[in-house]
């Protein structure tokens, strides 16, 4: 059975063994400022290989150089995706890919050519490399000034890692809090979070479209570019709204990263009832396919949402943008939504009944978890060790995929693709 769940288990068990070669090196006495425990040592390196961004301290005062650089590298691997990763290395030394390997890579990386793998494997990475470095020039401006030469170069290099890989991990100890108005940084932070949470394969279909015409876009880039817009500008006015202590560029800024950053530039503490349930819906969607963000994707919810539009008006097919979508990926994207939701009341209920926390607190560190997006609103060092395990489960539940780990035990019945049954209406 096992072997035939092949592009399931190898994303699965890439993703568990680079954590635990991270979480070996964050044990070493070279990486640490201080002694880390076996169980904070594993909770950053999940954290950061995920990129979701949860600490159980400050990073700036647990690890040093050495440590920031290994949170940095699995932050990249993260944000890359492991199965991308290894194929762009494939790419590099020239390896001939198995059709097996490509099925994989192919499933992970949501592209629909295979003879194309190796030369969006290589664009992925000059892309990232490009981005990561405007963004630490940027960063620079400010950061060297405030900081120093050496230290500054080091924390922009960081922190735009943090910043497009959707990580959330800071240096500073209180996230962006000191940068609440500075108009600069958050500008530019808010840049490199939306560049990674849109992916890389829209920026592609952008480039070939010269940025030009709208119409000629694929059908999957103009979903994305029409909800990230939605979702940036709509919540930014409703949050100002909630929150008018809050400056609009802070709200824009909390839109961006609740999509699964977790950065913050405000005490979200504070916050009311009403924003906190907005972020947790921010968070839950996430960003786009193949994508350094997680949630349930915008393409999922943006299915979800035409269907049922679809089925109001009466219509039997889901159009978007004119174009129909085939029933497998309804199915796809139903699958993918319920499943997220059973894995967060499950986690919610563990969660809940093992800690004593609020279950709103609950709710939305459980959704930040599996969303990959690190937000919180809940003091982690008060949580216990189950607690701390149900977190990581999801963290990791959440960067994998919940269909890859479902599918890893359903036995798949090969010959019920060529049987048909006969069909039968029901009452709903």
């Amino acid at each position: 059975m096992l072997k035939n769940k092949r592009t399931y288990l190898i994303p699965i068990f890439g993703f568990f063994i680079i954590i635990l070669i991270g979480m070996i090196f964050l044990l070493l006495p070279i990486c640490n400022n201080k002694a880390i425990s076996f169980e904070n040592a594993l909770y950053t390196a999940t954290s950061g290989l995920t990129t979701t961004g949860f600490t159980k301290g400050s990073l700036i005062s647990q690890f040093n150089f050495w440590g920031q650089l290994v949170l940095a590298i699995l932050m990249e691997i993260g944000a890359m995706g492991f199965i991308i990763f290894v194929s762009y290395f494939w790419s590099i030394k020239n390896k001939k890919i198995r059709m097996s390997d490509i099925m994989v890579i192919n499933d992970n990386i949501s592209n629909d050519s295979y003879a194309s793998i190796k030369e969006h494997s290589i664009f992925i990475g000059k892309l990232m490399l490009k981005v990561q470095i405007l963004g630490t020039l940027l960063l620079m401006v400010r950061f060297i000034p405030l900081m120093g030469f050496l230290k500054g170069i080091w924390f922009s290099i960081f922190h735009t890692i943090s910043a497009f890989s959707n990580t959330g991990f800071d240096l500073f100890g209180g996230s962006f809090k000191i940068f609440e108005n500075d108009l600069y940084v958050q500008l530019v932070l808010i840049l490199l979070m939306i560049i990674g949470s849109i992916g890389v394969f829209v920026i592609e279909d952008l480039r070939k479209n010269k940025y030009r015409n709208f119409k000629r876009l694929r059908l999957q880039t103009k979903i994305i570019l029409v909800y990230t817009l939605f979702l940036l500008i709509i919540p930014t006015l409703i949050m100002k709204i909630l929150e008018n202590n809050i400056t609009i560029v802070n709200s824009l800024f909390m839109s961006a990263t609740s999509r699964s950053t977790g950065f913050s530039v405000v005490d979200l503490k504070s916050f009311s009832f009403e924003s906190k349930v907005l972020l947790i819906i921010l968070m839950f969607i996430g960003g786009s396919p193949a994508s350094t963000s997680g949630g349930v994707k915008v393409v999922t919810i943006a299915i979800i949402i035409s269907t049922i539009i679809s089925t109001l008006k009466g219509k039997e097919h889901t159009i978007i943008f004119w174009r129909e979508i085939p029933d497998s990926a309804i199915r796809k994207a139903l699958t993918i939504f319920t499943v997220f939701l059973l894995v967060v009341a499950v986690a919610c209920a563990i969660f809940y009944h093992f800690n004593e926390i609020d279950m709103l607190n609950v709710i939305f560190e459980s959704v930040s978890a599996i969303s990959n997006t690190g937000l919180t609103i809940t003091d982690n060092s008060s949580v216990n060790l189950l607690g701390d395990i149900v977190l990581m489960l999801l963290m990791f539940i959440g960067r994998v995929g919940p269909l890859s780990m479902v599918l890893v035990f359903i036995n798949e019945n090969r010959k019920d693709k060529y049987i048909e049954y006969p069909t039968e209406n029901v009452i709903l």
